[in-house]
């Protein structure tokens, strides 16, 4: 899991890359950044396209986020997305919420 902030003309954009593996054994580690995310109150960029497997645990923790971000209106954006992924997110019926409809690689 990786962090990066990056600078625009008009705004900073948090980026956050997924790992392959996006399970409970990262959950904690990407909970914290997407929490530090939040309170940059800036726009995030999250990139999943290196996922290859992702459990109930880590999409609980997007989905969290993701609901935060839209209560704090707080603009989130995939740059790319797997198809594991956006398959673990739609057997999950969360694929909404996370705004992965139509996002698959």
């Amino acid at each position: 899991m990786s962090d990066e902030t990056s600078e625009n003309e008009a705004e900073t954009v948090s980026h956050i890359v997924c790992d392959e593996m996006l399970d409970i054994a990262v959950a904690g580690e990407l909970r914290a950044h997407l929490l530090e995310a939040l309170e940059a109150k800036q726009p995030v960029t999250l990139d999943g396209g290196a996922v290859e497997r992702a459990d109930t645990a880590a999409l609980q923790v997007l989905a969290a986020f993701f609901q935060d971000a839209r209560s704090q209106d707080i603009d989130v954006q995939w740059s790319s997305v797997s198809a594991a992924l956006s398959r673990a997110a739609e057997l999950l019926g969360i694929a909404d919420i996370l705004a992965l409809k139509m996002k698959a690689a």
